[in-house]
């Protein structure tokens, strides 16, 4: 299972839930109305089940985010997966 201490650049995860490269962070494919982030079509910001991703770089909690993150590339986008979501959206 991923988790922000043992995941280290140059790993690879892989997402194990259906999950969208949103605003340069990954996030839930929903409609849910209380989601912030609306569900893209876009089949490049889809990242379906499987879609192995090589970690870039890490960043600690208050320096981008309130949280710490890992920094990935998927179809030459550069987003963010959060540590909250790492667990919940990876392998």
């Amino acid at each position: 299972m991923a988790s922000i201490r043992t995941t280290q650049i140059g790993d690879v995860i892989q997402i194990k839930k259906i999950a969208q490269c949103s605003y340069s962070i990954l996030t839930n494919h929903t409609n849910h109305p209380d989601c912030p982030y609306g569900k893209t079509n876009n089949p490049n910001e889809i990242l379906p089940i499987g879609t192995q991703l090589t970690v870039l770089g890490k960043g600690k909690p208050e320096t981008k985010y309130r949280q710490s993150y890992v920094s990935v590339n998927y179809k030459g986008k550069d987003f963010d997966i959060l540590a909250s979501d790492l667990r919940r959206f990876c392998k």
